[in-house]
């Protein structure tokens, strides 16, 4: 195996061990972690849109808005919305100007449980954070933003789409 062949894997087994230090099962949460990431853009968007002076009507954020930010599908973006619904922790809102607008935003109780969520995993944030070192988790920080840019660059580049609508890799003739 030669030495970019051995970096390519290397490359792959990082990016499966990053997407499993996600996989908050391990961590005996009672929250899905796709339910949590939504409350969690949920409230982002909330605490800018609450320092805007000029905010909409509606308090909260669109469902195409979380999906695209989230970068899930609006299918999936909606089920989680559902589930979270269900539980309580989220209300939607119609817009009074626009009758086809709905927006997303959480409830008293959503906003409880997710603060208590984030409590939880900042300790366990801190402690790593401690343990590897602030430089270290900046450099990393720094290092992963950087692959992200890349990757999407790249990603762009091997699915650019042909005139007649099909998708194409970078390579093909």
């Amino acid at each position: 195996m030669n030495s970019q062949d051995h970096q390519e894997e290397q490359l792959l087994k990082v990016f499966e061990n990053i997407r499993s230090l996600t996989n908050r099962t391990n961590w005996n949460d009672p929250l899905p972690y796709g339910e949590f990431l939504m409350m969690f853009m949920i409230d982002v968007m909330m605490k800018k849109e609450e320092a805007r002076p000029d905010s909409p009507e509606c308090r909260g954020i669109m469902v195409s808005r979380l999906s695209e930010l989230l970068q899930i599908s609006r299918p999936t973006a909606s089920q989680t919305i559902s589930a979270l619904e269900d539980k309580g922790f989220i209300r939607r809102t119609v817009s009074e100007a626009d009758r086809r607008a709905v927006y997303i935003s959480l409830t008293g109780e959503g906003q409880a449980v997710f603060r208590e969520r984030m409590v939880y995993y900042s300790g366990i944030l801190s402690e790593i954070i401690e343990k590897v070192g602030r430089e270290e988790v900046d450099q990393l920080l720094a290092t992963c933003d950087r692959l992200r840019n890349v990757v999407e660059e790249v990603r762009q580049r091997y699915t650019a789409v042909r005139p007649e609508g099909r998708e194409q890799t970078a390579g093909a003739v």
